[in-house]
């Protein structure tokens, strides 16, 4: 499992180096400079979003504690809201387009959706794994 990670972040970070080479190479100096306009415009409006939705959660928590609820959808958004201020400190357009997207509702709605999918999945096959088959020997009357 270490080495999948392992794998994973060191391709990832060769393909952000690829993709900033590639950026920089296409036009010169004009290419430097809207690579790192870019980098930086993406990180400072995307640091923006995940102030304003980070204070629009946390106030939705409270209000539904207020309530006497549970605050379980805000809570899932602030952990997606979190990671994405986590990879908007990361350099790179993959990591600052991923984080941007993280901090638009609808799309943190589809990732908790799937999350809860694969998590319902997981928790059915290992209560399939865990059953006792029924045993054969046994008569009830």
């Amino acid at each position: 499992m270490f080495w999948r990670f392992a794998l994973f972040f060191v391709g990832f970070s060769l393909l952000e180096l690829f993709i900033l080479f590639v950026m920089m190479n296409w036009a010169g100096l004009f290419g430097i400079i809207t690579t790192a306009l870019l980098i930086f415009g993406g990180s400072l409006f995307g640091a923006c979003l995940v102030r304003y939705q980070g204070i629009n959660c946390w106030l939705e928590a409270h209000r539904q504690l207020d309530r006497g609820e549970m605050p379980t959808r805000p809570a899932a958004d602030g952990v997606l809201i979190l990671i994405a201020g986590v990879l908007l400190a990361t350099p790179g357009l993959i990591t600052d387009l991923l984080a941007i997207l993280l901090l638009f509702p609808p799309f943190r709605g589809m990732v908790i959706a799937y999350t809860l999918f694969r998590f319902e999945m997981y928790r059915l096959k290992t209560r399939q794994k865990t059953a006792t088959p029924p045993q054969d020997d046994v008569i009830d009357v």
